[in-house]
């Protein structure tokens, strides 16, 4: 994969970087009425139905999940726990060989939607190149929105999937130590969250007379993050981030970002200085013992996310992680589904096939070219 262009070194930018994310100078949007929240979501939602369905069209077309299954969330917000779907989407002979008893690699996949719109079907052409290039069990993660549930929800969501997933990955055909966490920018941030959380809770079990979340042993680790031009920083200004994109005219529009960020964080600073909302404030011993050792980031140069996920990749190295980062030239922030009924963009295939090699190295450490070897009767002599 191409390295990202040099960034500054850590030592360089604190000081910028505090006064950047003291609260004091945060453009963070107006707090509004609850109900006018909820109005625009349910707006900006019916767009982007009308969007992902334009988005249906060009070829390959997106295929449907081949099973469901659900899974419950915990109490939240004077809200009860919920009943979400997991979308499914699995090899051909996945049936079949699950009864012979093969364990197949997992990713668990949080759609994007600055945590207010979205589905487990935004990402079906990426779990199809999943299935097809991993022969990958790929579980679509339905999780409530704001702002009808706000910062944590998405989070603790996730996690509740992430544990579902591991407490039956037996009867599921699934590798538990092969579990990997994808993600699309929003979802892309819960990809490292949620690992944190997870952490976060065990750490805090052996203290707690009653526990908030049962927790199984040996706890489940996912095995690699790969994610998708993610929003990780959120203590960072808006006004920053547009001005990092050395493409300013391509960033989203504020009129959608200002209610991503007052939707989710209706607290603001209170909230986004939380590492299960921005992991960069996340200290360097939590970072290298939630994370998996490999991570993989996907940027688009044209985003305003993009620089603080070269300074997050670049953070993550010195801290001993193995870490990929792939900076796309001239792509905007979500290219791979612009609803442009016609064609899709000619590196959606390219870097989606890219990057389901780096996940077959990590998860299967090149076993399956060998298995395939084998199969041509061209294997190695026993």
């Amino acid at each position: 994969m191409n390295s990202p262009s040099p960034i500054p070194s850590p030592s360089a930018t604190t000081e910028t970087n505090d006064l950047l994310l003291s609260p004091s100078n945060s453009d963070y949007p107006k707090r509004s009425p609850r109900w006018v929240l909820i109005l625009k979501a349910r707006i900006w939602r019916s767009l982007a139905r009308i969007g992902f369905y334009l988005h249906t069209f060009p070829k390959p077309s997106p295929p449907r999940p081949s099973f469901f299954q659900s899974y419950t969330t915990k109490p939240l917000h004077g809200h009860d726990a919920a009943t979400l779907p997991l979308a499914f989407y699995v090899p051909p002979s996945y049936h079949r060989d699950i009864a012979l008893g093969k364990k197949f690699p997992a990713i668990l996949n949080f759609h994007g939607g600055g945590f207010i719109l979205g589905s487990y079907s935004d990402d079906a052409r990426w779990a199809a190149a999943a299935v097809n290039h991993l022969s990958a069990v790929v579980v679509s993660v339905t999780y409530r929105l704001a702002p009808e549930h706000p910062f944590p929800t998405a989070v603790e969501d996730g996690l509740c999937a992430l544990l579902h997933l591991h407490a039956h990955a037996s009867t599921l055909g699934i590798d538990p130590a092969a579990i990997s966490l994808t993600g699309f920018s929003a979802g892309g941030n819960l990809a490292f969250t949620i690992p944190l959380r997870l952490a976060a809770y065990a750490s805090q079990q052996p203290r707690r007379k009653e526990k908030t979340l049962p927790l199984p042993l040996p706890l489940p680790r996912p095995a690699a993050i790969l994610a998708w031009y993610p929003s990780l920083d959120n203590r960072l200004p808006r006004s920053f981030r547009r001005a990092s994109n050395p493409n300013p005219s391509r960033n989203l529009p504020r009129l959608l970002t200002d209610v991503f960020d007052a939707a989710y964080f209706p607290l603001g600073a209170a909230s986004t200085a939380s590492p299960f909302a921005s992991p960069p404030a996340a200290s360097d011993a939590d970072l290298i013992a939630a994370l998996p050792d490999h991570v993989a980031l996907y940027l688009c140069e044209w985003d305003m996310l993009c620089q603080e996920g070269r300074e997050f990749a670049a953070r993550l190295r010195g801290l001993g992680k193995r870490v990929e980062c792939r900076v796309m030239p001239k792509r905007v922030h979500g290219f791979d589904r612009n609803p442009r009924p016609w064609r899709l963009d000619w590196m959606v295939g390219v870097v989606y096939e890219e990057a389901c090699g780096w996940l077959r190295e990590v998860l299967l450490g090149g076993r399956r070219e060998e298995e395939e070897e084998e199969e041509r009767g061209v294997g190695k002599v026993r």
